[in-house]
């Protein structure tokens, strides 16, 4: 496998498809915490490390997450950016002098729809990135809504340590999802008949003993493309976590590549200029 990867790092460059680079320098605490606990918005330790970090320390961070992703030819991220304005500003000053794509999805500061602040962060980034939609009252609706309507990229976290209502989620036309872990065959398949693409991070989702349904996805046809998640947890290696993937899921090699190329290619092409 390592001689076909080298082959295949010559010609081809893989997108990331799901980051949250802005944890990167966030030490994971000795106490074992559930998703809820560690990344939860707007109580999660995530969130709280993130609130009283020195800027300079979050933006040192993010650069170390970009070399890591530099040093495999990652042509491209999509990161979910925590804290507002400032924090997709924190993002794009890490990103001088870096030659990578970062397609960013922003995030509003606090739990609620602010249609200037909303305004603001889709003038300087691709879109919106959320948590889970229990995360959020029908402001979310707003929101989504909203960022479709000036053909912005909507996405959100699904069904990654519980099962959540499909349908709710559907009615918000996400560009995509990202887990579905604790998702169903009847949600999956839904989720296909929409054409929905899904992200799956299964490094990530097995530091808290979790599995993405990569092969039922695949056997419904859904476009599926792979990201490495939260940067406190796993390093955002892309290589790496296809690897994982074809060891630990069974999934063909030209299957996995597709994840990291072809897939996300067709998805962000659009984002991608």
């Amino acid at each position: 496998m390592e001689e076909m990867e080298e082959h295949y790092l010559e010609y081809a460059s893989p997108i990331n498809s799901h980051t949250h680079i802005g944890d990167a320098f966030i030490k994971l605490p000795a106490k074992k915490y559930s998703v809820e606990e560690l990344v939860a918005p707007p109580h999660g330790y995530k969130h709280r490390m993130l609130e009283k970090a020195d800027r300079k320390k979050i933006i040192k961070g993010m650069r170390e997450a970009i070399e890591i992703m530099e040093n495999v030819k990652t042509r491209a991220f999509v990161d979910f950016r925590e804290g507002g304005v400032e924090g997709i500003k924190m993002l794009k000053e890490a990103l001088k002098g870096k030659k990578i794509k970062a397609i960013i999805l922003g995030r509003p500061k606090e739990m609620k729809f602010d249609e200037d602040e909303i305004k603001k962060i889709l003038s300087i980034s691709d879109g919106i990135g959320l948590s889970s939609i229990y995360d959020w009252d029908s402001s979310i609706e707003k929101i989504a809504e909203f960022v479709n309507r000036h053909n912005k990229i909507f996405a959100i976290h699904v069904s990654e340590d519980k099962r959540e209502n499909i349908d709710e989620v559907i009615k918000l036309h996400p560009k995509f999802v990202v887990h579905l872990c604790k998702a169903t065959p009847k949600d999956i398949e839904k989720i296909a008949e929409e054409k929905i693409p899904v992200v799956i991070c299964p490094r990530a989702n097995a530091f808290f003993g979790l599995k993405p349904r990569v092969n039922l996805l695949l056997k419904y046809n859904v476009k599926v493309m792979l990201g490495t998640d939260n940067a406190m947890i796993v390093k955002p290696n892309i290589i790496e976590e296809m690897k994982f993937l074809i060891k630990n899921f069974n999934v063909e090699y030209n299957e996995a590549i597709k994840m990291i190329t072809a897939n996300p290619q067709n998805v962000f092409n659009d984002f991608l200029i």
